[in-house]
């Protein structure tokens, strides 16, 4: 495990993030980021491998 708690979620795309929000997550206490970052695990794992590739009028490829 990387010794960066925000990590997963920097993967996830944290990084994209406005400033405000971004502040609020680097707030979170290691508890709260562990329920964050298994929620996020769970969305990934529910979400199809391309997601772009749903919708062919909206495609963004």
């Amino acid at each position: 495990m990387s010794n960066d708690p925000l990590a997963p979620l920097r993967a996830a795309g944290l990084d994209r993030l406005p400033e405000s929000q971004r502040a609020v997550f680097e707030e979170l206490s290691p508890e709260e980021m562990r329920v964050v970052s298994a929620i996020q695990e769970r969305l990934n794992a529910a979400a199809p491998e391309v997601e772009g590739q749903m919708n062919k009028n909206n495609c963004l490829c």
